[in-house]
């Protein structure tokens, strides 16, 4: 039998702000599907006709308070005139999804111990600004998350969160009957996060609503009022650090200095940002130690500027996610490289390095056989690169070509990735009725657009004791990249030129140096029918891992880190030829022309790829994670 759930009461509190809230209650009332609930009005001491409006509205409860009694007094007038649970809603909210009231009262009472709900939250643009919240150390400025992004269906799924905000917040009355209202020491500001914190005191989880989406204005009443937003917020705040201060401190039972590349835009910079959250939710106090010379930009991050901003402290344990020159920088109390190569082996420089280190981490077990072969005499650990679920799922919107089968080739151009071999399959196996497409995504050699990440800015030539006059881009694991004057499309348009395609063939497109977002990548590989990725370096990041966590097929050179994904029926392992690299005494893998061109042709005609990429993608989700990752990480850390 389907849950019979309690009728609810809709606390709106105004305060002025006419045209709003008459936005808000025309859509409350209008499209609201829920079987029972009621609509309680509390105003502040409106002055602007909102309450000769607010008497004339038929299907509301209006309290009339005379005076502003704060966000918090209001709602709590609103609280007590109720008798069971309730939901705190704003007035510059709209309503935007009839079932919405449904679906978080559904959430809140699936298990006992939620008590609290939430739930996404979009601007007046159509950004996601809300799915929950988290309190970044030591500044205690909260944030929401994930901030102000395009809405492409992340945060679809009902999850447990640290907080969530009172602009939309459902509340059990056993809740409020346990710990009592919204405390009245915060006039407004704070009191949410506040409230979540003493729920979860008392044995109650919060969690936010992927399934409901309410149209949010942010500070519309703030704005219209001209309120001393700076030292409401600044009281709030001082009172809120007070109470919690201690609480948060105790949450974090680890200390670990983490050095990388942050804001390069890179493989580096991208997986240590994801690795940088889930290390802090798993309790792992972090200091950001800056590659010095490379990373000097500010971050638009609170949660990673606040790491940044912690004083250095030596003497806990370090780990640097770099290219093995980078090593020597290492100078805490226990030192670990967390390294991959493109090749075969470490090169001699490398191997060096990493045996200074105490530990050695790499990215799969091809890279551990590749640094234990190479003379690396620490003990060597895999930690793989993850993905983040909540961005790289099958239900991320895609925005596919009609009645055209279409390749993605996220492409670094360089040695790294045989652009040239991927072209001709393509252009020699389609024909031109044939509804087929290549889609090859291209960063330029030095346009600097997100892409794999292969290559990024590092330094050279650092040696203990001193640091390089200047940055030099070069490629990891001692690839190099190409020469400055081989640069930009110009380049990439001279060398396909090159190579006389034959113009009677299935369209090829390409998109140069065009910055897409780091978030938006699983909308990328949910436009598209495959992933082709006929690479030669042995560690390209995680773009096969994060297409196959999308649902999307994946063609891929069968050796290096992809290797261990290959099962022939999501991700497809090209032959390969193993020649020399760029690097004297080091090899990687050639992709086999007439093997990929048989791959395309085979997952183009075929009708099975794409189911057995989803099975595919829910066990990429479930096993490597970022939160999993962290979780591995910990456990070793744990360790030493």
């Amino acid at each position: 039998m389907p849950l019979e759930l309690p009728p609810v009461s809709v606390i709106v509190l105004s305060w002025n702000g006419l045209e709003v809230t008459r936005d808000c209650l025309r859509t409350l009332l209008g499209r609201t599907s829920h079987p029972s609930f009621d609509v309680v009005v509390v105003d502040n001491g409106s002055t602007d006709g909102t309450l000769e409006y607010l008497r004339a509205v038929t299907g509301i409860t209006l309290i009339e308070n005379g005076r502003n009694l704060g966000f918090v007094g209001g709602n709590n007038v609103g609280i007590r005139a109720t008798g069971g649970d309730v939901l705190l809603l704003n007035n510059d909210t709209e309503i935007i999804q009839d079932n919405w009231l449904e679906r978080m009262q559904e959430l809140a009472y699936s298990s006992e111990d939620i008590g609290l709900v939430g739930c996404r939250l979009m601007n007046a643009s159509g950004n996601l600004v809300h799915a929950g919240t988290y309190m970044p150390l030591p500044s205690f400025w909260g944030q929401e998350y994930p901030g102000n992004e395009r809405d492409i269906g992340q945060y679809a799924d009902d999850r447990e969160v640290e907080g969530v905000i009172a602009a939309c917040m459902y509340i059990k009355r056993r809740v409020i009957d346990t710990i009592g209202p919204l405390d009245e020491e915060f006039f407004s500001y704070f009191e949410d996060t506040d409230y979540c914190l003493k729920a979860g005191r008392a044995g109650y989880r919060v969690f936010c609503c992927g399934r409901a989406t309410v149209k949010h204005l942010e500070n519309a009443s703030t704005d219209l009022n001209r309120m001393d937003f700076s030292g409401t917020f600044k009281q709030s705040r001082e009172k809120f650090i007070g109470k919690w201060k201690d609480h948060y401190d105790s949450l974090y039972t680890r200390k670990l200095t983490w050095r990388s590349f942050i804001t390069t835009g890179g493989l580096y910079s991208r997986e240590s940002r994801k690795l940088l959250w889930a290390l802090d939710r798993a309790g792992v106090e972090l200091n950001l130690a800056f590659l010095e010379g490379v990373d000097r930009a500010g971050l638009d991050d609170f949660r990673i500027n606040d790491m940044k901003n912690r004083g250095a402290d030596r003497d806990r344990p370090q780990v640097v996610f770099g290219p093995p020159e980078t090593l020597s920088l290492a100078d805490g109390s226990f030192n670990i490289a967390y390294v991959f190569t493109a090749f075969d082996r470490f090169s001699t420089e490398a191997v060096r390095e990493m045996n200074r280190m105490d530990e050695v981490w790499v990215t799969s077990e091809f890279q551990g056989e590749a640094a234990r072969a190479s003379g690396v005499d620490r003990d060597v650990v895999v930690m793989p690169l993850g993905v983040d679920p909540e961005y790289l799922n099958p239900r991320i919107a895609g925005y596919p070509l009609a009645e055209r089968f279409a390749f993605l080739a996220p492409v670094d151009w360089g040695p790294g990735f045989a652009s040239e071999t991927l072209l001709r399959a393509f252009t020699d196996e389609f024909a031109p009725d044939e509804n087929v497409v290549l889609l090859m995504v291209v960063n330029s050699p030095g346009g600097g657009m997100y892409q794999s990440g292969l290559f990024e800015p590092r330094l050279s030539g650092a040696a203990p004791g001193g640091l390089p006059d200047r940055p030099q881009a070069e490629g990891t694991g001692g690839l190099s990249d190409r020469p400055r004057e081989d640069s930009g499309p110009a380049h990439v348009e001279e060398a396909v030129e090159a190579m006389n395609l034959t113009m009677d063939r299935a369209p090829v497109v390409f998109v140069m140096d065009h910055e897409i977002p780091a978030y938006q990548a699983g909308s990328l590989y949910r436009s598209v029918d495959c992933l082709v990725l006929p690479v030669r370096a042995s560690e390209v990041g995680a773009a096969a891992v994060e297409g196959l966590a999308c649902g999307t097929p994946v063609i891929a050179t069968g050796w290096g880190t992809y290797a261990r994904l290959a099962d022939g029926k999501s991700l497809f392992p090209i032959d390969y030829r193993q020649v020399p690299s760029p690097e004297e005494g080091l090899s990687w893998a050639e992709p086999e022309y007439g093997h990929l061109r048989e791959l395309m042709r085979a997952v183009s005609s075929g009708d099975g790829a794409r189911e057995e990429a989803m099975l595919a993608s829910r066990r990429i989700r479930a096993e490597l994670s970022w939160d999993g990752v962290a979780s591995k990480m910990v456990e070793r850390l744990d360790g030493i």
